[in-house]
């Protein structure tokens, strides 16, 4: 058990106590035990901690790029020797089981050694000149202080792949984590302190991101809003990103879909579903909200998904038989249930699940749902177009392949999408058709790998990618030199 503490910022090297002391308790979703309590920032505190990271960011940009590079290998080192605790920390804060915060602790050791093998791969171009005894050449170089503002749902990794490459790139930092989950951030945070890096280069703040968030956004001192989250704030923090002239990167919200086909191996397509839909409760950008299948095979599918979801072991996340944890506060839970009423009363049909698991099963009261199941739902309903981020998987019918991608692409969201089908034709003719970021074929709609450019089309984001060098885009500006000699 975790004692309470008190949680404050980290500033210009040093933890301090906010002068605000407006208070947000952190809570284990699993068993409604108070973890901490954090206090949230002024604007002082994040006018403090922009100003160090802007004049650290002086000294910090001239730091060459393989020695910056030299921290995140320091730090993948930390991430593994402290591994078990800051995956437990996860598991007790957020509600995910703790085989999902092993592999998340994984992730971001794995991209800081791939991040820090782009400080040696920073590159930019020698070009031709049409004129003699001339060099031309284009370099990066680093932008300013970069805005991290990162949801509850991942704490360390969507952080991790900001943070790193705003740091190799010459960047300073000021983060601001969920509230949800700053015990996690803390841990991050004390991990990465211990790798020295120089004073002002990384700061914390805590806060709501209505208010920091927005003070850091509108800050004349901060080059980049790097943000994670709902595609609702993202719009927001485009508009004052537009006001303000500053590079924004956004990631945000999906409505993924796996379309099913007639050819498909539908044991593989179940057990892929039932992955993508219930991992992390279903609380990811990438969850499987939607199941697209073939008229002639639906039924035979829609037994073979609820009979696997019907064997998930939904429980506390630090339990090792857990298949299902908690959604992560109590916001979310109503979220869901909302949901699934309002799919009910549009003619939905549940086919599993559908209701809060038995407070009484639980020593106290867990914030814990039944993975559900939803077919007969219509395109036209609502849990067909909006994002429920939660436990809870619609199934929609098609006659063809055409119907099925028309249905996938009727949303304002581009994030992931997945066919399951054994025609090379029509595999091709998916990768070509569905308008996501991501297109997977005979896998789920969350699998994605270090290296490879991570982000959506539409409204699942502002075309800015991460987890691989095209996040550079973002994090530097482009520089032409042209030399006489």
């Amino acid at each position: 058990m975790i004692d309470h503490h008190l949680v404050g910022n980290y500033i210009n090297g040093e933890w301090t106590s906010p002068a605000n002391r407006e208070i947000f308790n952190s809570i284990n979703p699993s068993t409604s035990e108070a973890l901490a309590s954090i206090v949230m920032s002024s604007s002082d505190d994040v006018e403090d901690a922009v100003r160090f990271a802007k004049s650290a960011y002086h000294t910090w940009r001239h730091v060459p790029a393989p020695k910056r590079a030299d921290y995140l290998w320091l730090l993948a080192d930390r991430l593994q020797e402290r591994k078990e605790e800051l995956a437990k920390l996860m598991t007790t804060e957020m509600g995910k089981v703790l085989a999902e915060a092993y592999g998340e602790v994984d992730v971001v050791i794995g991209f800081c050694k791939y991040m820090a093998g782009e400080g040696r791969r920073l590159y930019g171009q020698t070009v031709p000149a049409s004129s003699a005894d001339r060099m031309i050449m284009t370099i990066r170089e680093p932008v300013g202080v970069v805005a991290c503002i990162t949801p509850w749902n991942f704490p360390i990794s969507l952080a991790a792949y900001k943070i790193c490459t705003a740091l190799v790139a010459g960047n300073t930092i000021v983060w601001k984590p969920a509230s949800d989950v700053a015990l996690s951030a803390k841990l991050f945070t004390e991990i990465i302190e211990s790798c020295g890096l120089p004073t002002g280069v990384f700061n914390v703040v805590f806060g709501s991101g209505s208010t920091v968030g927005t003070m850091l956004a509108e800050h004349p001192d901060t080059a980049v809003i790097a943000f994670t989250g709902s595609t609702e704030v993202g719009r927001k923090l485009a508009q004052l990103a537009g006001l303000h002239l500053k590079k924004i990167s956004l990631e945000l919200g999906g409505k993924n879909a796996v379309i099913v086909l007639a050819d498909a191996d539908l044991d593989l397509a179940a057990a892929g579903i039932v992955r993508s839909a219930f991992a992390t409760s279903g609380q990811r950008c990438t969850a499987a909200s939607r199941v697209i299948v073939e008229a002639s095979v639906q039924e035979e599918l829609e037994q073979r998904i609820v009979t696997l979801t019907k064997k998930l072991v939904v429980g506390n996340g630090l339990s090792l038989n857990t298949d299902v944890g908690s959604l992560a506060n109590p916001a979310q839970l109503k979220t869901v249930e909302h949901y699934v009423d309002m799919a009910q009363q549009e003619g939905g049909r549940i086919l599993c699940g559908g209701y809060r698991l038995d407070k009484d099963l639980w020593e106290q009261q867990g914030l814990f749902y039944a993975p559900t199941v939803i077919t007969d739902v219509k395109n036209s309903h609502r849990i067909a177009k909006e994002e429920v981020f939660g436990p809870v998987l619609a199934i929609l019918r098609a006659e063809n392949y055409e119907e099925a991608i028309a249905l996938n692409n009727d949303t304002i969201y581009g994030l992931s999408s997945s066919i399951y089908t054994n025609s090379l034709h029509y595999a091709n003719r998916a990768a070509r058709d569905l308008e996501s970021g991501l297109v997977y074929i005979n896998n789920g709609t969350s699998n994605a790998e270090i290296g490879l450019a991570f982000g959506g089309m539409k409204q699942s984001g502002n075309g800015h990618r991460e987890v691989a060098y095209q996040a550079f885009d973002v994090m530097t500006e482009w520089k032409t030199v042209y030399t006489n000699y």
